[in-house]
């Protein structure tokens, strides 16, 4: 029972830290950053009514954008919210991703608990995509990315507990954030063949379908058609696939596992001193799980894990289907193959340095230093110049 309540008090501490480091300061800056240009704005689009937030070809005010171009679920949320809260100050459209965020790290614990039946290297695992700075500041910023996150892991879950009805359910959530949940679908449709219930996958297309089509119910109320809606569904796809924009802080697949390319969300200057947002990964939990996942993936086959190929899987249905496009890609196309990192590298560390406590904290306290350190470029803290450019070796 001590044992047990020790990892429940460690477990509430890991959350509830997480929680307050991304929900400090969460007001800041008030006006949108990076792409809440589009989100935020037509969250806030919604709240007024605006059926014109629905519509490809409505134009919208210089500077805007109406977002189209992915499914609506994460901007009701953020609707959801400001109604909630009567306010639409910056926080009201980011809070909620400061909620998904913090449960997605507690469902990092139960996933890898489940798999593992180790409690140890669920908290290990847990604290390490605590303090990996891609998510975190994908959760504190009203973009898309921490919805589908949090989807995809809940999904994920409910399917390892067999609960396929509901991870059915969640996996149209996903969806209906970003279509990208698809390699999700993929991925437990292969384990369903695996598995034999081949009765199930019609569960895992059609519940989806259904849940998708309840979550554009506000397209209908706002008096559109069901054709208009098969020619949204169209242009969204047009877009996707006929897209040749560039972006200074665009990135190729296969530099995210490196981190070689964050991207520079936010700047603002104050007298000598410069505060900036970056979406950046911790370097000690992107370069220790990319060893971690190469050395996992090896192990996997050796010892016919499965357990173990379940998480080298999950990484890379995330990761990999992306070398074969050829649209414009950021570091945070990444984030869904984070949370199989960092189990992938808690699982090398509790397998090396389970017997030795105090070099596995001595690493897991390096990785928490890595992160304290990028937390002011994560969130906007005034730091003078020459102290930036210490970090950058550039001068701003």
């Amino acid at each position: 029972m001590r044992k047990i309540n020790k990892i429940i008090l460690t477990l509430i501490i890991i959350l509830t830290l997480s929680f307050l480091f991304r929900v400090g300061r969460i007001d800041y800056p008030k006006n949108y950053i990076f792409d809440e240009v589009y989100y935020a704005f037509t969250a806030q689009e919604y709240l007024k009514g605006n059926s014109q937030a629905w519509e490809w070809f409505s134009n919208p005010p210089a500077g805007k954008a109406y977002n189209w171009v992915n499914p609506p679920l994460a901007q009701e949320i953020m609707t959801a919210s400001m109604y909630i809260f009567r306010s639409q100050e910056a926080w009201t459209w980011r809070i909620p991703g400061v909620f998904l965020g913090t449960l997605a790290i507690y469902l990092v614990f139960k996933i890898t608990q489940l798999l593992f039946k180790k409690d140890s290297l669920a908290l290990i695992s847990a604290f390490i995509f605590s303090v990996d700075g891609l998510n975190f500041v994908q959760s504190r910023v009203a973009m898309l990315d921490v919805y589908l996150v949090t989807f995809i892991l809940l999904s994920f879950y409910l399917f390892l507990k067999s609960r396929y009805l509901f991870s059915s359910i969640f996996l149209g959530l996903a969806f209906s954030i970003k279509w990208t949940a698809i390699y999700l679908l993929i991925f437990l449709i292969i384990l369903l063949v695996k598995q034999r219930k081949i009765y199930s996958i019609s569960l895992f297309t059609i519940i989806p379908i259904v849940v998708y089509l309840f979550v554009y119910l506000p397209f209908f109320l706002t008096g559109h058609s069901f054709n208009q809606f098969i020619g949204l569904l169209q242009q969204e796809f047009w877009y996707h696939i006929n897209l040749k924009a560039t972006h200074d802080f665009a990135s190729p697949w296969w530099s995210w596992p490196l981190n070689l390319y964050p991207i520079w969300y936010f700047v603002d200057y104050r007298d000598n001193q410069i505060a900036n947002i970056f979406a950046s990964g911790n370097p000690l939990v992107f370069w220790g799980g990319a060893i971690a996942v190469a050395v996992s993936f090896f192990e996997a086959i050796k010892k016919k894990s499965t357990k173990l190929g379940l998480i080298i899987f999950g990484f890379l249905v995330f990761w990999i289907p992306w070398s074969a496009s050829t649209r414009i890609m950021f570091l945070y196309y990444f984030a869904p193959a984070v949370p199989f990192l960092s189990i992938a590298l808690g699982y090398q560390l509790d397998k090396l340095l389970g017997k030795n406590n105090r070099l596995l904290f001595a690493i897991l306290g390096l990785i928490l230093l890595a992160f304290l350190l990028l937390y002011p470029f994560l969130t906007g803290v005034f730091l003078p110049k020459e102290w930036i450019k210490f970090f950058f070796l550039t001068n701003f």
